[in-house]
């Protein structure tokens, strides 16, 4: 709201107009301009006015918004030479709590009408442009609520349900081949279907937390565990200026990197991966890079396959994060997945060294 007192205090030391400042208990608290001679001095209630007098309710409305202003005409002054009438307009301040009189000749009392009306269309735009702004972050909110509702059913329940039919169909097959085996395969599928159960709870304790809530994975964690389970050869180099990044987008760099190790796992039959973070330097500036690389049967990411969104999940992954995420692949020639992120300023000092690796089989750290 335009403070009127403050714009309009130099018209009133020019004795163009009256300008005159009532605190929120009727006390005068300044009279500028001969125009407002006709109220009582400082300190004193402004209701001691004859004009005034019996308008306390008059006021109160004002106070609370139950109208916008008070207009008194015919008023003349009390000062020598002041023989003219004008009219006064009375307007309630909230942001400052205080009253403000303004008293204008009556030739050019359509002027004040102006000046409120402009204030009250400048007030009318504000409050658009405020429910506007609210109207887009309520979309923009319900948007990523959906995406990453979107993105957790396609990392639990499409994954669990892929890998539950598949242990279905071996297990049919076992029926007219190896029915010595059904058994076995019921167990699996068992285990499949737990597992997937484990994983939507999972999602579901996730999608009642805020992303920025969410505790990051610990990436080499997930590196050893797929080592262990698929027996992969898995090499980690993970430089010691990156490692604040490494923690700082853990979530993202965990989403990423779950869906690329699902791929390869699923798809890609890769016997060797790498994992590299760094940050390095690039056209773009100083940015923070992951890699996750496999020599696997490679595919065509041109080739657009319905009903799958890993690939898609991943780049909006990056795109939240503020970065971009590129997959290049060709068949029989493996796939990289390029993530890359801007830099986050580190708070502490860097690890002094790498930590050491478990031995496990297959899993080796640079």
């Amino acid at each position: 709201m335009i403070d009127l007192a403050a714009e309009l205090q130099s018209v009133a030391e020019a004795d163009v107009i009256g300008l005159a400042i009532i605190g929120a208990d009727r006390a005068i608290q300044r009279k500028i301009g001969r125009l407002v001679d006709w109220l009582p001095t400082r300190g004193l209630d402004c209701c001691q006015c004859m004009l005034l007098v019996g308008m306390e309710s008059e006021l109160v409305a004002l106070a609370e918004g139950q109208r916008d202003i008070i207009a008194l005409s015919g008023v003349r002054g009390a000062s020598s030479g002041l023989d003219h009438p004008m009219t006064a307009a009375i307007v309630w301040n909230r942001h400052q709590s205080h009253y403000v009189v303004i008293a204008i000749p009556d030739f050019a009392a359509h002027q004040v009408g102006i000046l409120f009306e402009s204030e009250r269309r400048a007030r009318r735009v504000m409050e658009q442009q405020l429910e506007a702004a609210n109207t887009e972050a309520r979309f923009a909110s319900l948007a990523r609520a959906r995406l990453r509702l979107a993105r957790d059913l396609h990392d639990t329940l499409v994954h669990s349900m892929m890998a539950l039919l598949t242990q279905i169909r071996v297990t049919q097959h076992f029926l007219s081949t190896d029915p010595a085996r059904v058994s076995e395969g019921l167990a699996v599928a068992e285990e499949a279907a737990v597992n997937g159960l484990a994983r939507a709870r999972d999602a579901i304790a996730r999608l009642r937390m805020p992303d920025d809530l969410e505790p990051a994975a610990d990436i080499e964690e997930m590196l050893l565990e797929c080592a262990e389970r698929t027996g992969t050869e898995i090499s980690v180099n993970i430089d010691d200026n990156a490692r604040d990044c490494l923690r700082n987008y853990g979530v993202t760099v965990k989403r990423v990197l779950s869906e690329a190790l699902r791929n390869i796992e699923a798809h890609a039959k890769a016997r060797r991966v790498q994992f590299r973070a760094t940050e390095t330097e690039t056209e773009a500036g100083r940015r923070f890079v992951v890699e996750i690389c496999d020599d696997g049967c490679g595919f065509d990411p041109t080739v657009s396959k319905p009903g799958h969104f890993g690939l898609t999940g991943m780049l909006e992954f990056a795109e939240l994060a503020g970065g971009e995420c590129t997959v290049k692949s060709a068949h029989g020639d493996g796939t990289v997945v390029h993530l890359s992120l801007p830099p986050i300023a580190s708070s502490e000092a860097p690890a002094s060294g790498p930590r050491k690796p478990r031995a496990v089989a297959g899993w080796s750290k640079g």
